[in-house]
């Protein structure tokens, strides 16, 4: 969670009271904190009625154009530099390096939120291209809320592994689980589609695996499929200490410990080395 003790400091930083100019008014501030208590009450949710609640069109559009000032070099900074580091990489896919700040609510119509920090989510910059232009309007299809929205009350991210075509074929899946609702089930589909994590995850699987080689090597060598077994699931149980319980690599662990035949030597020409 990003911090939220210095809210109203941004917006009187960006629009000083004393400024007769400024086209955000103190009432104007306060009716921006109101909205940003409702947008963390609807964990994020897009909701039409705080598109325009309160705020003239020229409050809108200052708010808007202040996000220019959450740069490198803007007033800003600060606020941009500790959102970034919130993240060791993209939560959106997993992998990918933080280099850009996602309007979790798109700006340009939610344009009140530009610069609150619930709003702005650490991302890899192709993830926040393949972000839709606008908030979708089924509730199954809008994005889960990286801040607000906890999800890790159970494993619902699996990986089936095929090796018979000599590789290693990882195909991740949303798995419904006790206390998950429909709606949250096909939320977590749609994110996967949205990001186009089908077409991302294979490349990445053949990256991590690589740096594998070693140790899958050093274990069947001393215990044999079982072995190599043990260190998958060991494997598994540190990734999610580290990076969570829905994090791809471990479920990718748990789908190849479950892989009788790439624990049982299958991995060396999955993966392209040679056997012992």
């Amino acid at each position: 969670m990003p911090d939220l003790s210095h809210l109203r400091a941004h917006l009187d930083l960006i629009f000083p009271d004393e400024d007769l100019l400024s086209p955000l008014k103190p009432a104007d501030k306060d009716k921006l904190m109101e909205l940003y208590v409702l947008y963390q009450q609807g964990l994020g949710k897009p909701n039409p009625e705080w598109i325009a609640e309160g705020l003239s069109e020229d409050a809108q559009e200052a708010i808007l154009k202040a996000y220019g000032e959450v740069s490198e070099t803007g007033r800003l900074a600060v606020l941009r530099a500790s959102l970034k580091n919130l993240a060791k990489v993209c939560p959106y896919c997993g992998f990918g390096e933080v280099r850009d700040l996602d309007h979790h609510l798109q700006k340009k119509i939610y344009k009140c939120f530009s610069i609150f920090p619930l709003n702005l989510v650490p991302s890899c910059s192709k993830c926040n291209g393949h972000k839709p232009r606008k908030p979708r309007k089924k509730s199954t299809h809008q994005h889960i809320n990286a801040y607000l929205e906890d999800l890790s009350f159970c494993e619902f991210f699996v990986a089936d592994i095929d090796i018979s075509g000599g590789a290693v074929l990882a195909t991740f899946k949303i798995e419904k689980q006790k206390g998950m609702s429909d709606e949250t089930l096909q939320r977590l589909k749609q994110h996967l589609k949205d990001f186009k994590l089908y077409e991302r995850y294979p490349s990445q699987v053949n990256i991590f695996l690589a740096s594998q080689q070693v140790a899958l090597d050093d274990n069947f060598r001393a215990g044999g499929a079982e072995g190599v077994k043990a260190f998958l699931m060991r494997s598994a149980a540190a990734n999610v200490k580290s990076l969570g319980i829905n994090d791809w690599r471990g479920a990718l662990f748990v789908g190849l410990a479950k892989n009788d035949e790439f624990c049982d030597g299958g991995f060396y020409k999955a993966l392209g080395f040679p056997p012992p």
